[in-house]
């Protein structure tokens, strides 16, 4: 009869430690769907199949992902460091990912956003992982959310001295 007790207390408990948790632990502990994107917005195979439909490879779905700005610039930095005068001429490159949780599931975007050679990844947020060229992104959202995501990337050319 003492195990029959025990046992019918473990669920009050749980439940009590439960409803003394935050929220946001709670909600993050749930398992989230993947949406994969990459640079230009298509949603990748490796996304979950519920998103992927009757699509077998990369597809474009602007409802999902599209891209809400994209822009290129360039300006000349200036450093001076132990008295020497060293210019820059920078390019760079920024764009703004709209995506939105079409599912009745809590979702994470993964953006996988190619960096070219020599260009750096210059961010808020930063990346969770750059490898291969490839820098990765994740945003989490809830049924129907809307999220932005803004990635900028920079390249910076040394300028000789006149």
């Amino acid at each position: 009869m003492t195990g029959t007790k025990a046992l019918s207390v473990l669920p009050l408990a749980l439940g009590v430690t439960l409803l003394a948790s935050p929220a946001g632990q709670i909600q993050d502990q749930m398992p989230r769907l993947q949406i994969a994107v990459d640079r230009s917005c298509m949603i990748l195979p490796d996304s979950d199949p519920s998103v992927m439909g009757d699509h077998y490879d990369a597809f474009r779905d602007g409802a999902i992902c599209h891209l809400e700005s994209v822009f290129s610039s360039h300006h000349v930095e200036e450093k001076i460091e132990d008295g020497e005068r060293s210019r820059f001429l920078v390019h760079v490159a920024e764009q703004e990912y709209l995506m939105q949780n079409v599912t009745d599931k809590p979702v994470v975007f993964v953006v996988r956003h190619n960096v070219p050679e020599n260009w750096t990844v210059d961010s808020e947020p930063k990346p969770v992982s750059v490898e291969d060229g490839t820098a990765v992104f994740q945003v989490n959202a809830e049924p129907g959310q809307r999220v932005r995501l803004h990635v900028g990337m920079r390249r910076s050319v040394s300028i000789p001295a006149n």
